[in-house]
C-alpha cells in the first residue's frame, strides 16, 4: 500500500536541513526521533512515509506505534487514519480502533499552475488515499468511496501537472482506489481505475500492482459474470513474477479467489476445490475479503458441499461480516442471494421468501425472488420479475440468471415460443462468458423440454450434468398478509388476543378472522404450534 515518493536530491550546496534528511532516510529519522522522544517530529515522519514504512519497514511501523503518544497521532495529518490501517492489518481484528480525520479540502486546485499546488497535488493525493484505504478496512464503504472519488480527481491532477518522474505514487492509489470502489458497490467505476493501474504500473514505485490490478480485475469480473475476462486477466495475474513484499500474500490472495470463484461458476469442481484449499484468510489479511471468501463457500456448497454445513457458515459470517455488509457493500445482495439459494436448495421456501423479504431492492436479489416464484408455482410472476432485470443493462452474472427463469418460466406455462427465445439468449450468453453455474439450476424435466425446442443448436456441454439436482422442481410457501403476521407477533410478545386488538385498534372479532386464517395456512390449530410453525419458517 505504499504511496511514499523520495523525492529528488536538492541542488543546494548548504548542508540538508531535517526535512531533507526525512526525505534521504526516512527510516534512520524515524528511529532518531522516537529515540529522543521527539513525538511530533516522529509522527510526520510517518505521515509523509507511511506507505514506505508499512511495505518495507513495518517493524519500525510497529515500534513506533507502541511509543507514540496519542495526541501526537491525532495532531498529525493522517496519522490516525495510518495507525488504523496498521492496527487493522497487524494484530487481532477486536483491538481496531477507528481513527477519524476529515479528509482535506481541495482548496487548491483554483491554481494549479503554481509549483506549490503541484506538490500539493501530490500530498493530498497520499493524505486522501491513506483515509480511503482506513475507511474501507474499517467498513465504512460509503466515507471510502468519497474518499476514491476525490483520489480519481486527484490523480488527474496529478497527471495533468506533475512531470512524470514524480508520478510514482500514482498506479498504487488507482488500484487501492479501484479495490475500494468494487468493494463499495461500484465495479463499474472500479474497472477502467484498476486497468488505468496495471497500464501505469511500469511508472510506479511498487513492484506488485500491476499482479495487484490483474487479480482484482480477474476476481470483479467473474463476480459479475464474466468468466471469458476474468481468465484472461488471471493469465496476465499469473505471468508477472510474485516480488518478495509483505503485500506479496494480499496480492495472491485475490487471484486465488478470482481462481475459486472462476472454477465454481464454469462448474469445475477439481479447480475448485484446489484453489478454496489454498483460501483461508489470515490475521494481517484484509478483512475487507472475507465475505468475498463467504461466498465462495456458499456457491460451492450449493453445487457440490454439504448445504446444510455452507447455510450454517454463511448466516455466522453474515453477522460476522455486517458492519462490512451495509447498503455501500457490493457483496450484500450477493449474500443475501447466495443464503435466499441454500434455503431454496432444502426446501425451505417459507425462510427463504421471509429472507428476500428483509432485504433491500437489488437486482440479483430480483433475480432470485423470481427463482423463488417459479419454484413456488407462479411462473407467471417469475417471469414478470426476471423481465424485471433482463430487459435492463445489468451484469452477466443476473441478465443470465433472469434469462434461465424466464425460459423455465415459459416452458411451464406452455409459451413454447417464448421459452425457445429465452433459451437461445442463455445459451448465447453462456458460450460468450463461459458461465456454466445458472445452467445446473434448471430441473431435469425442464432442461428436456428446452433442449427439445431449440433442437439441434443445443450442446451436450451445456446440460451441466450434475450428481444432485440443484433445486427441488418445487417448493411449498406460506404467504401470510401484513394483517396476518401482526397479529401472530403480537402473539409472540405474549399478548393475549384482547390486548392484541387493543393495541392496534381493531375489533376482537377481527383478530379472531385474521388469526383464524393464519392458521389455515399455517396448517395448526392452536397458538402454540401457530407459533412454532411460524418461527421456523423465519416469520417472526
Amino acid at each position: 500500500m505504499s504511496l511514499y515518493d523520495p523525492p529528488a536530491e536538492s541542488r543546494r550546496a548548504t548542508p540538508p536541513d531535517a526535512s531533507a534528511q526525512t526525505a534521504a532516510n526516512p527510516v534512520t529519522a524515524l528511529r532518531e526521533a522516537l529515540a529522543a522522544e521527539r513525538w511530533s517530529e516522529a509522527a510526520r515522519i510517518i505521515g509523509s512515509t507511511w506507505g514506505m514504512l508499512i511495505e518495507e519497514f513495518p517493524v519500525d511501523l510497529d515500534a513506533a506505534f507502541e511509543v507514540l503518544p496519542l495526541e501526537s497521532v491525532r495532531t498529525v495529518r493522517g496519522v490516525a487514519a495510518v495507525r488504523e490501517i496498521w492496527l487493522s492489518t497487524s494484530i487481532e481484528p477486536q483491538h481496531v480502533v477507528p481513527a477519524e480525520a476529515p479528509t482535506p479540502p481541495m482548496e487548491f486546485a483554483g491554481s494549479l499552475n503554481h509549483p506549490d499546488a503541484r506538490h500539493q497535488a501530490l500530498n493530498d493525493l497520499t493524505l486522501t488515499s491513506v483515509h480511503m484505504i482506513a475507511a474501507r478496512i474499517g467498513g465504512r464503504y460509503a466515507e471510502a468511496l468519497e474518499h476514491a472519488r476525490r483520489v480519481e480527481t486527484l490523480g488527474h491532477l496529478v497527471e495533468a501537472t506533475v512531470p512524470a518522474a514524480r508520478r510514482v505514487r500514482h498506479p498504487l492509489a488507482l488500484l487501492q482506489a479501484g479495490i475500494t470502489r468494487a468493494l463499495a458497490g461500484d465495479i463499474p467505476g472500479a474497472v477502467p481505475m484498476l486497468q488505468s493501474a496495471y497500464e501505469r504500473s511500469p511508472y510506479g514505485r511498487s513492484d506488485y500492482v500491476a499482479k495487484g490490478a490483474a487479480g482484482n480485475l480477474a476476481l470483479f469480473n467473474a463476480i459479475c459474470g464474466d468468466l471469458d475476462i476474468a481468465r484472461r486477466w488471471l493469465a496476465r495475474h499469473d505471468e508477472i513474477p510474485s516480488t518478495s513484499s509483505p503485500h506479496t500474500e494480499r496480492v495472491l490472495f485475490t487471484g486465488d479467489l478470482a481462481r475459486a470463484l472462476v472454477a465454481i461458476e464454469a462448474l469445475d469442481n477439481d479447480g475448485a476445490e484446489e484453489a478454496l484449499s489454498r483460501l483461508e484468510q489470515g490475521v494481517n489479511v484484509e478483512q475487507s475479503w472475507g465475505p468475498v471468501l463467504t461466498f465462495l463457500h456458499a456457491r460451492h456448497g450449493l453445487v457440490w458441499g454439504d448445504r446444510h454445513r455452507a447455510l450454517s457458515w454463511l448466516q455466522r459470517d453474515t453477522d460476522r461480516y455486517a458492519q462490512r455488509l451495509g447498503p455501500a457493500s457490493t457483496m450484500r445482495p450477493l449474500l443475501a442471494a447466495a443464503e435466499v439459494d441454500l434455503l431454496l436448495s432444502l426446501g425451505r421456501g417459507d425462510q427463504a421468501l421471509a429472507r428476500l423479504n428483509r432485504v433491500a431492492p437489488d437486482p440479483i436479489v430480483t433475480a432470485t425472488r423470481a427463482r423463488l416464484e417459479l419454484l413456488a408455482g407462479r411462473p407467471d410472476e417469475a417471469a414478470r420479475l426476471a423481465a424485471e432485470v433482463t430487459d435492463v443493462t445489468h451484469t452477466s452474472r443476473i441478465r443470465l440468471e433472469g434469462l434461465v427463469v424466464q425460459a423455465t418460466a415459459a416452458v411451464r406455462s406452455g409459451k413454447s415460443r417464448h421459452a425457445r427465445e429465452a433459451f437461445v439468449l442463455v445459451q448465447e450468453t453462456v458460450r460468450s462468458t463461459e458461465a456454466r453455474l445458472p445452467l445446473a439450476g434448471l430441473a431435469e424435466s425442464d432442461r428436456q423440454a428446452l433442449h427439445a425446442l431449440v433442437g439441434a443448436t443445443a450442446r451436450d456441454a451445456e446440460r451441466c450434468p450434475l450428481e444432485r439436482p440443484m433445486f427441488p422442481s418445487e417448493i411449498t410457501v406460506v404467504r401470510l398478509t401484513n394483517q396476518e403476521l401482526l397479529m401472530l407477533r403480537g402473539l409472540a410478545s405474549f399478548q393475549s388476543q384482547k390486548e392484541l386488538a387493543d393495541a392496534v385498534y381493531l375489533s376482537l372479532n377481527t383478530v379472531k378472522t385474521h388469526l383464524r386464517a393464519a392458521y389455515q395456512k399455517l396448517g395448526v390449530s392452536s397458538r402454540a404450534e401457530a407459533l412454532t410453525v411460524a418461527s421456523g419458517a423465519g416469520l417472526l
